[in-house]
């Protein structure tokens, strides 16, 4: 058995994502290469800003400037996701630039809303480069990629400031 995993940061409380990140921040020191795919997120957020500073992390955004909350997705972002799928699954199979780590941000609601289909994200994770790590953040996360992932952290929320209505703050929530 290869020592590379899937792994999952998944939950409904805050810092999923900021995981991911400081993991690749850890990589990225140990010289690791690192590709980030960032699903219904549009490049806007503080931490863009910092990654540039890494030659060895790319990242990539296939989303839109609002927040989705619902199924109903625009067919623009819809075709988005398929095509950060579409390079995730070029990666996770093929891997051509020898990418050592492969962060999935926010990828469980492509699954939860169907806009990718479960069985062929397992197919594809179970067919993978056996020297790519794969991390996968989100809420609403499928049992079915639970059940083949090495490591599961769920993030629950307890208490959050927003509920006194404050507002996403500029380097904390983007």
């Amino acid at each position: 058995m290869a020592n590379n995993f899937l792994q999952i940061y998944t939950g409904d409380g805050k810092g999923k994502t900021t995981a991911a990140l400081g993991l690749a921040l850890r990589c990225a020191g140990a010289g690791l290469k690192i590709f980030i795919i960032q699903f219904f997120k549009q490049k806007k957020y503080s931490e863009h800003k910092s990654l540039k500073l890494f030659s060895n992390i790319t990242i990539r955004c296939f989303g839109c400037k609002e927040f989705v909350r619902n199924a109903n997705i625009p067919q623009t972002l819809y075709k988005k996701i398929v095509n950060g799928w579409q390079l995730a699954k070029s990666i996770i199979l093929h891997n051509p630039n020898k990418i050592n780590v492969l962060i999935l941000d926010e990828f469980s609601l492509a699954i939860f809303y169907q806009i990718i289909q479960i069985s062929e994200v397992i197919d594809t994770l179970k067919n993978r480069d056996a020297k790519l790590e794969i991390i996968i953040t989100g809420r609403k996360i499928n049992k079915q990629l639970i059940d083949i992932a090495d490591l599961v952290s769920e993030i629950k929320e307890i208490k959050h400031y927003y509920k006194k209505n404050i507002k996403a703050r500029k380097g904390f929530e983007y």
